[in-house]
């Protein structure tokens, strides 16, 4: 179900559980194993997203949090889809493991597929849909369906009220017929080589539904088809692997529409249970590709292979690419936003290149692995509040949404011009667009051979001209930096330009906290709309004085500000009202100004 991004103006302020560790833990161990499997193309399912689209997984984030964002930043981003976390109904945030209260993995035990958690009602989940839809953005949910939570001997009610105890959920409509290994034959899994363990025995105490029923599949069914009632465009199947691979079909092929699928296969050495199995229902999570990810762009082996990445690195063909996501942000076998530049980088490399379909993360602040996110004095997930909260809301970084923007602009195009040496390299996406990758500490300065037709390009990433002449263009691109331009963004892509372009010459003094860059910002496109993550970076080379050549629209008034942004994208504004500055018909206008 592919949405079309429609761009629209930035406002320029905006506001707004069992043992889960043996989860991670088995996700960490699973990732440092390789494993073999491959699939065709014909294995390919037709529902798969186009290759300029991309998805943000917004963890935790709650649903009108969602919708502001999709009405917002968002819209003027590439990323075509939005992953929520589960919207079901799940068990109180006080009944979980002793000292672990309302922990993030209690939306992963669901208690009925009542659309009412801690994360929005169902009219808000309803209306965060709608918003995101207009936005051009389509609605991935994370559907727990393999199991129902922890029970217990008494009964417990869930976030909405509903009663349940352990393999006994009537609002659900499931009783002890419904699930696997009850009673006498009551198991765990231990053993991740025997296949019917693992996919009849209970994980970690949740409980394991009969998904060879016909009943049990007709009612996972019906909550995939409300959920699809309110406009969802696609499903993440959590823990997919504890599911045979033709139960869960069955499953599918009651769904209405032609929901996107991406399904959580975790693999490992000696398995029998492989990502491969799995293809002909939609995309799988590829867990090798973060890991390899890590290694090459911060670890012993060079970043200059990453072009090669692919299905001949022992991935699947139909392949749900990621840098993190909840589990492995926690499990350590993967990078995560406290590794800075480097997982920038990554995620960055993920959506230029062309291989899979790529989900990045936006995640919160945790100080220990069962940490829930930010909430109110009631339980619920408090709105998000970018740069005043624990939410990093990272996604806001133009390595992120800039290069969301790239992928969506270079669609259709494979790799061409590709350089490497050590840990830099680049490669060309045909005459759509070119992109720079340096994980070195140093900095490289060279000329790049390229298909982009002749003309001016903004680097989607620092907001600086790049002119491209002659088949080529003469850049220096920082350590642990990037480069990307594509027709057709700010003032770039040969003759697409709606109006003639001129520049600004500009000098700001500014003093600066660690991890922080000066950008000018303001409301012409070629000055970000008002979004300082898509603004001109200027150089900090004779700080505390920040200077720069910016792209700006010739014989205009602009108006503009200054703004300081950190490696996460959260934004600092100067105080006092806006500047302006005219544009000459030729030429640069001159600015030399002091942080307000």
């Amino acid at each position: 179900m592919p949405h079309i991004r429609r761009p629209r103006s930035t406002p320029r302020h905006r506001t707004l559980a069992a043992s889960a560790a043996l989860l991670t833990a088995t996700a960490a161990a699973a990732l440092a194993l390789p494993a073999a499997h491959g699939d065709t193309p014909a294995d390919r399912p037709a529902a798969a997203l186009a290759g300029g689209e991309s998805i943000l997984n917004m963890f935790e984030w709650n649903w009108n949090s969602i919708a502001a964002e999709c009405a917002g930043p968002l819209a003027d981003s590439g990323y075509t889809h939005v992953q929520t976390s589960p919207p079901q109904e799940h068990i109180l945030g006080t009944d979980t493991t002793p000292g672990e209260e309302h922990a993030w993995y209690i939306h992963y035990q669901p208690v009925s597929y009542k659309l009412d958690s801690r994360l929005g009602s169902r009219a808000e989940f309803a209306n965060m849909v709608a918003v995101c839809d207009a936005a051009g953005i389509g609605v991935i949910a994370d559907a727990v369906i393999n199991h129902m939570a922890a029970g217990a001997q008494e009964t417990r009610t869930g976030w909405a009220g509903s009663r349940y105890s352990q393999f006994d959920y009537p609002d659900a409509g499931y009783g002890p017929n419904d699930f696997h290994s009850t009673g006498a034959d009551y198991c765990e899994i231990h053993d991740y080589t025997d296949r019917r363990e693992v996919q009849h025995c209970h994980l970690v105490g949740l409980n394991d539904l009969d998904t060879g029923s016909d009943y049990v599949q007709g009612r996972i069914a019906d909550y995939l088809n409300d959920l699809m009632s309110l406009g969802v465009a696609g499903f993440r199947i959590d823990a997919a692997k504890h599911i045979d691979a033709g139960e869960l079909g069955a499953i599918l092929s009651r769904v209405e529409g032609d929901p996107y699928i991406v399904q959580e296969v975790i693999g490992g050495a000696g398995e029998p249970i492989t990502a491969g199995e799995y293809t002909g229902n939609g995309d799988v999570h590829e867990f090798g590709y973060p890991v390899d990810l890590k290694n090459h762009i911060n670890g012993s082996s060079s970043a200059h292979y990453l072009p090669d990445i692919g299905t001949d690195w022992g991935y699947v063909g139909a392949a749900g690419t990621f840098v993190a996501n909840h589990d492995t942000e926690r499990g350590g076998g993967t990078m995560n936003h406290t590794w800075g530049q480097d997982y920038l980088l990554a995620e960055a490399f993920m959506l230029a290149h062309p291989f899979g379909t790529p989900s990045s993360y936006t995640g919160y602040e945790f100080g220990s692995f069962h940490q829930g996110p930010p909430l109110e004095g009631d339980g619920a997930v408090a709105d998000v509040d970018c740069g005043s909260d624990a939410f990093t809301c990272i996604h806001r970084s133009p390595y992120m949404s800039g290069m969301a923007g790239f992928r969506a602009a270079t669609a259709g195009e494979g790799l061409t011009d590709l350089w490497g040496e050590g840990d830099a390299f680049a490669f060309g996406r045909g005459a759509l667009g070119h992109a720079v990758f340096n994980a070195s500490g140093e900095t490289v300065q060279r000329t790049f051979q390229t298909s982009l037709p002749d003309g001016d390009y903004t680097d989607v990433i620092s907001g600086n001209t790049v002119t491209v002449s002659g088949g080529a263009f003469t850049a220096a691109v920082a350590g642990k930096t990037a480069l990307a331009i594509h027709v057709g963004d700010g003032a770039g892509g040969g003759d697409g330009g709606e109006a003639e372009s001129g520049c600004i010459e500009v000098a700001v003094t500014a003093q600066t906290e660690w991890g922080q860059m000066v950008h000018i910002t303001g409301a012409a496109d070629e000055l970000g709309s008002w979004n300082a993550n898509r603004s001109p970076e200027l150089s900090s080379a004779s700080y505390p004085r920040w200077t720069g050549t910016v792209a700006a629209p010739a014989g205009q008034t602009v108006e503009y500000k200054y703004t300081k942004v950190d490696q996460e994208g959260r934004t600092v504004w100067e105080a006092g009202a806006d500047r302006t500055v005219t544009v000459p018909a030729e030429g640069c206008a001159t600015v030399d100004d002091t942080w307000r």
